[in-house]
């Protein structure tokens, strides 16, 4: 079951890294650093969400590291949701993955969640992703 986990999670990644080496054929002075966002049930553990934050960090470095926390989206106050990654650039580019509990992710039990993701780098670039909608 780990072993398909791990296939499932890398063709995942695969795919996802695929849409940002378009990004690469760009001029450098074009591309603009980004992230994004990726929620999706686990097909082998049930109850756990595959969380995945891919983007694009201009100006990186070969030792250029890039981490992200989840947080929760409030009106008054976010939450902090305790899920932290860290990863080094590679070519400008970055994807991180984890397995995150569906507990953790309900950061509204009354109602829907939203969740987005902190995401800074090394260099001094930080972004917060678009949220992610969602019922966890």
């Amino acid at each position: 079951m780990h072993r398909r986990h791990r296939l499932a999670a890398a063709a995942t990644v695969v795919a996802l890294a695929g849409s940002t080496a378009v990004l690469s054929a760009v001029p450098a002075a074009a591309a603009s650093s980004h992230a994004e966002l990726y929620i999706s049930p686990s097909p082998f553990h049930p109850g756990y969400y595959i969380v995945i934050v891919t983007g694009h960090v201009h100006d990186a470095g070969p030792t250029t590291t890039v981490g992200m926390r989840l947080i929760g989206d409030d009106p008054v106050f976010n939450d902090d949701l305790g899920v932290s990654l860290a990863t080094t650039v590679l070519g400008s580019n970055f994807a991180m993955e984890t397995l995150v509990w569906h507990g953790t992710l309900n950061e509204d039990p009354e109602g829907g969640d939203e969740i987005f993701a902190k995401v800074s780098a090394s260099n001094g670039w930080s972004r917060s992703t678009a949220n992610v909608n969602g019922r966890y």
